[in-house]
């Protein structure tokens, strides 16, 4: 654990894939860890455990952050567990193939409010509840600087939120700095065929796939660097750029 200044971060989506890595990395660095999660409820007690060796303190949250009852009640029992928490990071996300032409009503709803409002209002609510100084990361995806229309309304939220990160980094300066960090092809959903694996691999400036500890480091940067707000960090091989250029590729 390093020391100085107590450090606490909530993380959601903090149980499992990414957002157990950015839990960990941060507990490494010596921050007590506000650990949210949904479902992936042995995944959290893992975590939580693994935290823990690290000398610091994580208290897990259960909840379904497209209510925001239980969103608000998130940041309050997180502050009052760790009253110097000062970092906050939006991690967790629903992820789903689904367009313009065929979104349900309710598909829409839960998409927008897990990866936008909820993060929103995290943020918000963060602001207030935070004493001095603050860093807040939302977790994007690389889809937020290019059109996949398969992904329209998932890509939709995520653009949503870069545009927040920004805003909210104008807002809150000096006191809270705002950042963001787009990962490209880091771990592919299990269901995927290998072949599709494989094509993705493919399909960025750098091939192959990219690791959680670029992430990490990605984040640590981040809370390290006092003099950044308002950016977005691709972390994607240069996908978004490739991509950029070709949005009516028919390997969408």
């Amino acid at each position: 654990m390093t020391e100085g200044k107590k450090k606490a971060a909530l993380v959601t989506g903090g149980a499992a894939r990414l957002g157990a890595a950015i839990s960990l990395s941060l507990a490494r660095t010596g921050h007590d860890i506000a650990l949210h999660y949904n479902h992936s409820e042995e995944d959290a007690f893992e975590t939580q455990r693994k935290i823990r060796k690290f000398g610091v303190e994580c208290s897990v949250f259960k909840g379904d952050l497209s209510d925001m009852i239980f969103v608000n009640e998130l940041i309050r029992a997180s502050f009052s567990s760790f009253p110097h928490l000062n970092v906050l990071i939006n991690s967790a996300s629903v992820f789903k193939r689904v367009d313009i032409r065929s979104v349900k009503p309710y598909e829409f709803d839960e998409i927008m409010a897990v990866n936008f409002k909820a993060p929103f209002f995290l943020i918000k609510e963060f602001a207030r509840f935070c004493n001095g100084t603050g860093s807040i990361i939302n977790m994007l995806d690389t889809k937020c600087k290019y059109y996949q229309k398969e992904y329209s309304i998932y890509s939709l939220s995520r653009k949503l939120l870069q545009e927040l990160t920004i805003m909210a980094a104008t807002e809150y300066a000096p006191q809270i700095r705002c950042n963001g960090i787009a990962p490209g092809l880091v771990l592919p959903q299990s269901n995927y065929e290998d072949d599709y694996k494989e094509k993705l691999e493919n399909r960025s400036l750098l091939p192959g796939r990219g690791s959680k500890e670029e992430i990490t480091r990605a984040v640590n940067y981040l809370l390290q660097s006092s003099f950044v707000t308002g950016e977005i960090i691709c972390v994607d091989g240069g996908e978004s750029i490739d991509r950029g250029i070709r949005t009516h590729d028919n390997q969408n």
